[in-house]
C-alpha cells in the first residue's frame, strides 16, 4: 500500500466536502471545524485535529477534539444585538450549555474506538460524521439534565412558598394548647364560673341533685327560676 498516496487522496476528498471547514497545516496534518446543530441561539463548533502517522491507514490517526471559538465573534454578533435590544431578558437554559474538558475527552475516546474498527481504510470522513452526531447528542443530554434540575429547583421554591400559606399543621396537642391559651386570654373559664354561681346561687346543680337522689319540688323550682332569671338578664 502506498500510504502517502492514500493520505493525499483522502485529504483532497475531505477538502471537497469541507471547503471552508478544513484547514490544512501540512500534508499530514489538518483540522476540520464542525458547526453543530443544537437547540440554542449560541453557535457551537468543535474542531477535529487530525495527524497522519507514517503508515496510516494501517494504523489509527492521531485525533484531538477541541472547542472552536474562532467563529463566535462573526456568528454571535447579530444574536447579541437582538438580545440587547430586547425588553425582556429571559435566561434560556440551552444557551448556558457548554462542552467541558471531560466532554471533549469522552468524544475523543468515542472516535478512537471507531478508528480502531476502521484500521486499513481511510476513515476521517466517517470519524468526522460520528463526532458531529455524538456531540449533538451529548449537548441534548446535558440540556435535558439542566432542564430537569431547573424544574426541580422551581418546584422546591414553590413548595417553600406554599408552606407560608399553609402554616403549621394542627395536631390534637397543639389545638388543646391553643384552646387553653385562648380561653385564658379571654377569661372564658372565669366568666363561666361566675355565671354558674349566679345560676345556682351556690347550690348544687340539677344533675348533682338528681344523682344524689335529693331532687325535690323546691329544689327543682329554684333551679328553674334561676335559669329563667339568667335568661331574662342575658336577653
Amino acid at each position: 500500500m502506498d500510504y502517502k498516496e492514500e493520505q493525499t487522496q483522502e485529504i483532497e476528498i475531505l477538502e471537497s466536502i469541507y471547503p471552508d471547514e478544513l484547514e490544512r497545516i501540512s500534508d499530514t496534518e489538518f483540522t476540520i471545524s464542525l458547526l453543530l446543530e443544537t437547540a440554542s441561539e449560541r453557535k457551537h463548533r468543535l474542531s477535529l485535529h487530525v495527524t497522519y502517522p507514517e503508515t496510516y491507514p494501517e494504523v489509527t490517526p492521531d485525533l484531538k477534539v477541541s472547542v472552536d471559538d474562532s467563529f463566535d465573534a462573526e456568528e454571535g454578533g447579530e444574536s447579541d444585538d437582538e438580545e440587547s435590544s430586547s425588553e425582556e431578558q429571559v435566561v434560556r437554559l440551552e444557551n448556558e450549555i457548554f462542552f467541558t474538558s471531560d466532554d471533549l475527552k469522552k468524544l475523543e475516546f468515542r472516535l478512537i474506538d471507531e478508528a480502531y474498527d476502521n484500521i486499513g481504510i481511510p476513515s476521517i470522513f466517517s470519524l468526522t460524521s460520528t463526532l458531529k452526531d455524538a456531540a449533538e447528542t451529548l449537548f441534548q443530554e446535558k440540556l435535558n439534565k439542566a432542564t430537569k434540575e431547573h424544574e426541580e429547583e422551581l418546584l422546591k421554591i414553590e413548595r417553600e412558598e406554599q408552606k407560608k400559606f399553609r402554616g403549621t399543621p394542627v395536631t390534637v396537642e397543639s389545638f388543646n394548647a391553643w384552646r387553653l391559651r385562648f380561653r385564658k386570654e379571654l377569661g372564658l373559664d372565669e366568666k363561666q364560673k361566675k355565671r354558674l354561681e349566679k345560676l345556682h346561687n351556690g347550690k348544687l346543680t340539677g344533675k348533682e341533685i338528681f344523682e344524689r337522689g335529693l331532687a325535690g319540688g323546691d329544689d327543682v323550682d329554684e333551679v328553674t327560676e334561676s335559669v329563667a332569671q339568667l335568661t331574662t338578664e342575658d336577653s
